[in-house]
C-alpha cells in the first residue's frame, strides 16, 4: 500500500499519469560502460544511458546506497531498472559506482598526494594502486561528495557534445547516497563563476627590474547565477541522517535548507520512504516539513487544523510513502513506477515546470574559472562575497585542466 502527498494545509495535489514525449521506435534502450576520473585521481566506472531527445528532457545522476563496512554499488536493487525506465521515458541517466565500491577501485599515483587521502592505509607506501570502501574511515566518506562533482563534469562534457542537457539536472540517491547527494547540490550554490584578474606587479622604469611571475586573483561574476542553477529536482529514497555511520542531521537539514530557499525556478524535492521503518519514516518527514512549511501527512477529519503556507513554486516537493519496512534502494521494488510514471513524467511535462533551454556548459575550457562563497546564503538563495573576496575559496583557476578541486567540507559544516 502507498501513499503519496503533496498537501500543505488543505491543499492537495492530484497525481496524476502524464504522456511524455513520445521516443522513436527506433532508439533502442541501451547503456553505455563509461569511465571518469576525478580531480584527485579515481578512475570512476558507470553507466551512460543515452536519451533519444536529450536537449528537451532532464539530465539524471543515480547516487547508490552504501554503508560504512558493508559497502553498495550501482548494480544493486533496482537500479538499472530504474535507469532503464527514465531513459524510456526521455531522460538522460548516468549511474556509477562511489570510489571504493563496485568498479571504481582504480586509481592513479598523484592519489596519494592529495591530503585527504593520505588518511587511508595505502598512504604509507603511495604505491597501492587500488582502493576498498573497507579501509575507508568514517571521517572519510564525506570526500565521496567529489565524485559526484567528477559525474556533473562528465555530464557537462556530454552537454556540450549535445548528449544530455545539464541546465535540468535531478539527483536521485538513497540512503547515505542521498546524505551525500544533498551535501553536493548545496555546495554548488555556494560555487560560481569568476573572472580572472591580472594583479602582477609591473616591471619598473626601464624595465630594469626582473620579470615578476605572473600573480591574478579570482572575482565572482556577479552577473552570472551559482552553479545550483541547473538544478531541477531531487529526490530522496530513505535519505539517511548519518554518513559514514556518523550523525549529521544538524548539516543536512542545514543543505536541503539551501537546496530549497526561494529562488526564480525552486528546486523541487521528494521523499519516498517505507512507513513501517519509523525512524527513517519520521526524519524524512520531519526534513520535509522544515523545507516546505504547513506541509500535512494524511491528515484526518477532526485534527486540529493547520494554517498552509505552502506555495505554487513548490507544487512537486512533498512525499510518497509505503507501507513498507524496505528502505534505502530496496524501496525501489515498490517505488520504481511512482517515481518514473508519476513524478519525473510530471516534473519534466512541458509547461509545468519552466525547464531550461540547452546551452554549452564549456567546463572543460582551460580559461574557466570557479570559487566558492564561504557563508550563509542571502534571502535569495544566493552566496555573498565579502568586499575584499576573504571568504572565497578557489574552486578552479585559468589552466587547471584537472576541472573542479575537492570540495572544501569544512565549509559545508564538517569539524575533521
Amino acid at each position: 500500500m502507498k501513499n503519496i502527498s503533496f498537501k500543505t494545509g488543505a491543499l492537495a495535489l492530484v497525481l496524476s499519469l502524464f504522456v511524455t514525449l513520445a521516443i522513436p521506435s527506433s532508439a533502442k534502450a541501451e547503456a553505455m560502460d563509461v569511465n571518469f576520473k576525478t580531480y584527485d585521481g579515481v578512475i570512476l566506472s558507470g553507466k551512460f544511458y543515452p536519451s533519444a531527445k536529450p536537449k528537451e528532457g532532464a539530465t539524471v545522476i543515480l547516487l547508490h546506497e552504501f554503508a560504512i563496512r558493508k559497502g553498495g554499488d550501482s548494480s544493486q536493487d533496482g537500479w538499472e531498472k530504474l535507469a532503464l525506465d527514465l531513459q524510456a521515458k526521455g531522460q538522460t541517466v548516468l549511474s556509477f559506482d562511489f570510489r571504493g565500491h563496485g568498479k571504481s577501485v582504480n586509481i592513479d599515483p598523484k592519489f596519494w598526494l592529495n591530503l585527504h587521502n593520505r588518511t587511508l592505509p595505502g598512504a604509507a607506501s603511495a604505491k597501492q594502486t587500488k582502493i576498498n570502501f573497507s579501509e575507508f574511515p568514517a571521517a572519510y566518506y564525506p570526500h565521496l561528495v567529489n565524485d559526484i562533482t567528477a559525474a556533473k563534469a562528465f555530464l557537462d562534457i556530454r552537454n556540450d557534445d549535445g548528449e544530455a542537457n545539464t541546465s535540468n539536472l535531478v539527483v536521485i540517491g538513497a540512503g547515505e547516497g542521498a546524505t551525500l547527494g544533498a551535501l553536493w547540490m548545496a555546495s554548488e550554490w555556494r560555487r560560481v563563476p569568476c573572472e580572472s584578474v591580472d594583479i602582477t606587479p609591473g616591471s619598473g622604469v626601464l624595465n630594469l627590474r626582473p620579470a615578476q611571475a605572473k600573480k591574478f586573483i579570482l572575482k565572482p561574476m556577479t552577473a552570472v547565477d551559482p552553479e545550483g542553477t541547473a538544478q531541477l529536482a531531487a529526490v530522496w529514497i530513505s535519505i539517511s541522517p548519518t554518513l559514514g555511520g556518523k550523525n549529521v542531521a544538524t548539516q543536512l537539514s542545514g543543505w536541503l535548507r539551501d537546496i530549497n530557499m526561494p529562488r526564480p525556478r525552486r528546486v523541487q524535492t521528494v521523499f519516498f520512504t517505507g512507513t513501517k521503518d519509523k525512524a527513517l519514516d519520521d526524519f524524512s518527514l520531519a526534513q520535509l516539513k522544515k523545507i516546505k512549511l504547513g506541509f500535512i501527512r494524511d491528515k484526518k477529519e477532526g485534527d486540529p487544523k493547520t494554517k498552509s503556507t505552502g506555495k505554487e513554486d513548490q507544487k512537486w516537493t512533498g512525499e510518497f510513502k509505503y507501507d513498507s519496512n524496505k528502505v534505502g534502494s530496496k524501496l525501489l521494488a515498490e517505488a520504481n513506477d511512482d517515481l518514473v510514471n508519476n513524478y519525473m513524467a510530471g516534473i519534466t511535462k512541458k509547461g509545468e515546470i519552466s525547464l531550461r533551454t540547452f546551452s554549452k556548459k564549456k567546463s572543460d575550457d582551460e580559461k574557466s574559472a570557479f570559487s566558492w562563497i564561504n557563508g550563509l546564503l542571502d534571502k535569495t538563495g544566493n552566496p555573498v562575497p565579502q568586499l575584499n573576496l576573504s571568504n572565497l575559496i578557489y574552486a578552479k583557476t585559468p589552466g587547471d585542466v584537472l576541472g573542479i578541486q575537492p570540495l572544501p567540507i569544512r565549509m559545508m559544516g564538517f569539524t575533521n
